[in-house]
C-alpha cells in the first residue's frame, strides 16, 4: 500500500519511543509477521476503546497510523507505529503518539506506553526474546510551572540530551550447548563410503553461535567439503539445525529431519532418511536414532544406514564424550556413546538394532589399547580399542583405518583435539563373531 498523500496537521505535542528513558523502542528476537500482528492488534484495541479509526496500514512498509478524538476534556490525537528489521535482523518497533488539538494532561505519553506494552503481551515477548534497544536518554531541566489557560496545552519541559555514551559490549556467556551428528554408512559393496554431518550450537541468550561441518569418507580418505560458522539472532529453538549457503534441509512432522542436501556448483550430496529403525534415550539425556537411508552423490544412489544423535549440556556440565556408529552387513547397526569425556570403565552405553530386534547395553567399556602421538596438540590419541560388556552381550576390538584430526584453541601445553576416525574390527554379539566397520568421533579437552 502506498503512503497517503493528504497532509496531516502539525502536532502540538509528540511523544516518541527512544526519546525518553522510560519509553524505549522495542527490539524482539521474534519473527516480523508475529510482531506486525501484535502491533495491528494493539492499534485495533486502542481504536475500539477510544472510538477512533485506523487511517493507514501497510505490512510491506511496516507502518500503522490511527487517529481519533476522545477523553475529557476532549482532545484530538494520532499515533504512528513502525515495525522494521534492524541492522542485526531483529524486529524493531517504534511508536510516535501525537497531540493534535486540546489538552494533553499526560495522555500522549500514556498512549505510547500502552501501545508498546500491548505489543509485548500480544507478541509473547519474554526476557529472552525482548532485547535491549539503544534509547536516546534525556534529562528534564525544568518542571511544569502551572496550568495553561484556555485551550493551550501545558508548557513543554525543556529537554537537553546527555552526550552519547560509548557502549561497551557485555561479554556473552553460553547458556546451553547443543550437539547434533548425522552419520551415514553405505552397505554392501560400497561399505567403505560414509557421510558425516556435525552441528554444534551455543545459545548465548542474545544470539546463537552455530558451527557446521560436512565430511565424506571415500577410498580411505576423509574429505571435509563444508565448514560454516555464523552468529545468528537469538532463537526460541536454539537447538535446531539452520540451513545456510549450499546446505538445505527437508524437515517433516515433529521437526524430524528427512533430508540433508548439499549442492555447490556441480557437486550434489543428498542424504535421504527412509525410516524403518529404532530410537533410544541416553542415561543423561540425549536422543539416538538409527534408520535406513539413501545417499545420492551426483547421479549415483547408495543404500545404507544412518544414525541421528542429539545431545545438550549446560556450561557446568561435562562435555559429551566419544560416540561410534558401527554396521555389520545391512542388518546390524551398533551405536556407542559416552555421556561425558571422563575416561572411566563402563562409561559407555550401547544400542544394537538387529533387524526388528533391539538390544540395550547400559554398561560398556571402550578402552584404548593403542595410541599414537599427535604433535599439533601435544597429546596422544587412540588408534585401537577393546570393547567389553560386563553382561557378556557384546565384546570386540576396533582399530583405525582412516583418520581426520585437528587441534583446537586452548591455554597451556595441551590443546583440545577433535578427531573423526574410520574404524574396522571384529565383535562378538550374542556368541556370534562378526566383522564391523564404521565411524568414531573422538574429542579430548573442551573446544569452548
Amino acid at each position: 500500500m502506498s503512503e497517503p498523500t493528504s497532509e496531516r496537521p502539525d502536532p502540538r505535542r509528540t511523544v516518541a519511543s527512544g526519546d525518553r528513558a522510560d519509553l524505549p523502542s522495542r527490539v524482539y528476537a521474534i519473527p516480523f509477521d508475529r510482531v506486525w500482528g501484535a502491533a495491528l492488534s494493539a492499534v485495533e484495541d486502542e481504536v475500539e476503546a477510544k472510538g477512533a479509526s485506523i487511517d493507514h496500514s501497510d505490512d510491506t512498509a511496516g507502518v500503522l497510523r490511527a487517529s481519533g478524538e476522545s477523553g475529557f476534556p476532549r482532545h484530538r490525537w494520532s499515533v504512528e507505529l513502525r515495525v522494521t528489521l534492524d541492522e542485526n535482523g531483529q524486529t524493531r518497533v517504534d511508536v510516535e503518539a501525537h497531540l493534535l488539538d486540546g489538552w494533553d494532561l499526560g495522555r500522549t505519553g500514556r498512549r505510547a506506553r500502552r501501545l508498546l506494552e500491548a505489543i509485548d503481551r500480544a507478541s509473547g515477548a519474554d526476557e529472552r526474546s525482548r532485547l535491549h534497544a539503544d534509547a536516546r536518554i534525556v534529562l528534564l531541566l525544568a518542571a511544569l510551572a502551572g496550568v495553561a489557560c484556555g485551550n493551550e496545552p501545558p508548557p513543554e519541559p525543556e529537554v537537553a540530551e546527555i552526550p552519547e555514551r560509548t557502549e561497551v559490549e557485555a561479554p556473552q556467556t553460553v547458556e546451553a550447548s547443543y550437539e547434533r551428528a548425522i552419520a551415514f554408512r553405505a552397505t554392501g559393496t560400497d561399505s567403505t563410503l560414509a557421510v558425516v554431518w556435525l552441528f554444534e550450537n551455543d545459545d548465548m541468550s542474545v544470539s546463537v553461535r552455530r558451527r557446521a561441518r560436512g565430511l565424506l569418507l571415500r577410498g580411505g580418505t576423509w574429505d571435509e567439503f563444508l565448514e560454516d560458522r555464523s552468529d545468528d539472532p537469538a532463537s526460541e529453538s536454539p537447538w535446531r539445525i539452520a540451513p545456510s549457503g549450499p546446505l538445505r534441509l527437508v524437515v517433516g512432522d515433529g521437526d524430524r529431519v528427512e533430508r540433508v542436501i548439499y549442492e555447490q556448483g556441480d557437486r550434489l550430496l543428498d542424504l535421504e532418511f527412509r525410516g524403518d529403525g529404532a530410537a533410544w534415550t541416553g542415561s543423561r539425556g540425549g536422543s539416538f536414532a538409527v534408520e535406513d537411508a539413501v545417499v545420492t552423490l551426483g547421479d549415483r544412489a547408495l543404500s545404507g544406514q544412518v544414525v541421528d544423535l542429539s545431545r545438550a549440556r549446560r556450561p557446568e556440565e561435562e562435555p559429551g564424550g566419544d560416540w561410534a556408529f558401527l554396521t555389520s552387513g545391512d542388518s546390524i547397526a551398533i551405536v556407542l556413546q559416552a555421556p561425558g569425556r571422563t575416561r572411566e570403565e563402563n562409561a559407555f552405553q550401547g544400542w544394537v538394532l538387529r533387524g526388528d530386534r533391539e538390544i540395550l547395553l547400559p554398561r560398556l567399556s571402550l578402552l584404548w589399547t593403542g595410541t599414537r602421538a599427535y604433535d599439533e596438540a601435544r597429546r596422544d590419541v587412540p588408534i585401537a580399542w577393546s570393547l567389553t560388556d560386563p553382561d557378556g552381550e557384546l565384546t570386540g576390538s576396533l582399530q583405525v583405518r582412516a583418520v581426520r584430526l585437528r587441534p583446537g584453541e586452548g591455554e597451556g601445553p595441551l590443546l583440545p583435539v577433535d578427531g573423526l576416525f574410520e574404524v574396522v574390527g571384529v565383535v562378538t554379539l550374542e556368541g556370534v563373531e562378526r566383522e564391523v566397520e564404521g565411524v568414531l568421533r573422538h574429542r579430548q579437552g573442551d573446544q569452548g
